[in-house]
């Protein structure tokens, strides 16, 4: 706003808002507030029911990955069950290897060296009076 010749000072100022003219902003202000809260609102709910999807997704997955893990295990101790199967019916070779060493026998000339673990070594007992 500028002054231009001719024109009344009272234009220049601005002119008091009507009662009608305010209730109609603090509608408007209300209205704004209230559209604000029921988005917020609504925005809140959907965390809420989606939160326990994805916690349950997440230890589902971890249960796959736990259940996957096993399987392999369990795949690779049945693979070297069927390897040994295989060996005991048809190589006699493996089977009087096996026997021998349960069994502790050994051939005429023959010397076995059994390496065993490392356990732990036992403390000698304090001598007591």
């Amino acid at each position: 706003m500028s002054y231009e010749p001719g024109q009344s000072v009272h234009a220049l100022r601005p002119r008091p808002r009507r009662r009608s003219e305010r209730k109609a902003l603090l509608w408007t202000a209300v209205s704004n507030i209230l559209s604000l809260l029921i988005v917020l609102g609504v925005l809140i709910a959907l965390g809420l029911w989606i939160y326990p999807e994805l916690v349950r997704r997440a230890d589902l997955a971890s249960q796959l990955e736990q259940k996957s893990a096993e399987l392999a295990a369990e795949q690779a101790l049945r693979k070297k069950r069927e390897r040994e199967k295989f060996l005991l019916e048809n190589d006699p070779d493996y089977v009087e290897t096996i026997a021998r060493d349960k069994l502790e026998l050994m051939k005429e000339g023959e010397t076995i060296f059994r390496i065993e673990a490392a356990g732990p070594t036992p403390r000698p007992s304090p001598a007591g009076p």
